[in-house]
């Protein structure tokens, strides 16, 4: 599935340089999107099926931080390569270089999956299933990662958008957005695991991390009342908070309460439910978002998305004194 969905992506991206028109583009887009989805949940699955419990925190950690830096090396060749290339040309390198995953991920997977299929035993309670959870805990974890994915589809679509609206220069945009949501990120991927440790957990880690990202968002709606400038700064100094540290602290805190939960013999299907709830979500708010500001405003669209994060990050202190009950009964018994 992992190489299948590397020579998915290969093929719609080089497609999708010879697309004539509009709506070719958007289906070879979407259809190269649909299997580059597979890519993230056939790792996911190897690295689940890979890691024993102890290690899953670094063991993710160290696999997003990889996505995070292929993402901002892949931004930034795009912005020197149209320097002095064409749209085409750009896609046709896009559009080889996944083709080399889909070898190189042919030669080296069955080397690290070999010789670790009682590796899900290792994380597992009890050796032969997921943590016993309650119906309650599932629905308010779900619902918990529904509230997130809706309001950061809400906030990040928006906020690129506002900084033009504020008077910011298509540098400067691409500039806070690469420091967000590319440096810091790698940076806060390397240190999420230490950070949860200290945070207390996976779940208390998951709803700090929230609560410091609501802040930064229901901050940004200060900027339309203050000279661009104040963007500027905001954008280099808070919205790394939000989108590197917190994010990273958050999605791999979370992503891991998941994994904990998924049931043996089912993780690939749990993972690909996983992917479609917040996947879903995601596109839920990136769609509102319009609506949102063409109603409201964007700076108020702001404060709706932090005011979501906040109610998510109260669903996980929930979910954190579920764990703390259940540990109780064991250490009783």
């Amino acid at each position: 599935m992992l190489a299948l969905g590397f020579l998915g992506t290969a093929i719609f991206i080089l497609a999708l340089s010879y697309a004539p028109n509009v709506p070719q583009i958007a289906l070879y887009y979407a259809a190269s999107s649909l299997f580059s989805s597979a890519v993230g949940v056939s790792t996911s699955f190897i690295l689940v099926k890979s890691s024993s419990k102890l290690r899953l925190n670094e063991s993710y950690s160290m696999l997003n931080f990889i996505n995070s830096l292929g993402y901002l090396v892949g931004d930034v060749s795009a912005a020197v390569l149209s320097g002095f290339m064409d749209v085409k040309s750009i896609l046709l390198i896009m559009g080889l270089l996944p083709m080399v995953s889909s070898v190189w991920s042919l030669v080296s997977v069955p080397r690290i999956t070999n010789g670790s299929g009682k590796a899900m035993e290792r994380l597992l309670p009890g050796g032969r299933g997921g943590l016993k959870v309650s119906l309650g805990e599932l629905v308010t974890l779900y619902l918990a990662l529904i509230i997130f994915y809706v309001s950061s589809g809400i906030f990040n679509t928006l906020y690129p958008y506002g900084l033009r609206v504020g008077g910011l220069s298509r540098t400067w945009v691409m500039t806070i957005i690469s420091v967000g949501m590319g440096g810091i990120q790698i940076v806060g991927f390397m240190i999420t695991p230490r950070m949860i440790k200290v945070l207390g957990g996976n779940a208390r880690a998951s709803s700090r991390a929230l609560l410091l990202r609501g802040l930064v968002v229901l901050s940004n709606w200060f900027n339309f009342i203050n000279p661009p400038e104040t963007m500027i700064i905001t954008g280099l100094t808070l919205y790394p908070l939000a989108a590197g540290i917190a994010f990273s602290t958050f999605y791999t805190a979370s992503s891991v309460i998941v994994f904990e939960r998924l049931s043996s013999g089912e993780e690939g299907r749990g993972l690909g439910a996983y992917n479609f709830i917040t996947g879903s979500a995601y596109l839920a708010g990136s769609l509102a978002s319009g609506y949102l500001a063409d109603s409201i405003g964007i700076g108020r669209s702001y404060m709706v998305a932090g005011a979501m994060l906040w109610a998510s990050s109260y669903l996980f202190e929930q979910i954190r004194r579920y764990e703390a009950a259940r540990n109780s009964v064991i250490n009783a018994n």
